[in-house]
């Protein structure tokens, strides 16, 4: 079951990888789910603490670059908005 397991990760983890490749927002999405399930399995099966703090580090990166993304399309957003605004008033 442990080998099983494992391999079933790292299948996990190369398809995340790919993903995150072709396309960004369903990468991340693949990645929390990797880190989900990790956690999750770790938990019930109690005793597979490396694959516990590794699915912790995985979703905690994650969700950290997601919001640390967003901050940033928002302000670049922002800008180019006020930026728009300020040509369009001096027409």
């Amino acid at each position: 079951m442990n080998k099983a397991f494992g391999a079933s990760v790292f299948l996990m983890l190369v398809s995340a990888i790919a993903l995150s490749e072709i396309d960004d927002y369903f990468g991340s999405w693949a990645f929390y789910a990797l880190g989900t399930i990790m956690v999750t399995v770790a938990y019930l099966r109690k005793g597979d603490a490396i694959y516990f703090w590794a699915g912790i580090f995985i979703m905690g990166v994650t969700f950290g670059a997601a919001n640390i993304t967003s901050e940033i399309y928002r302000e670049t957003s922002d800008m180019y908005q006020e930026a728009a605004g300020s040509t369009e008033s001096d027409y």
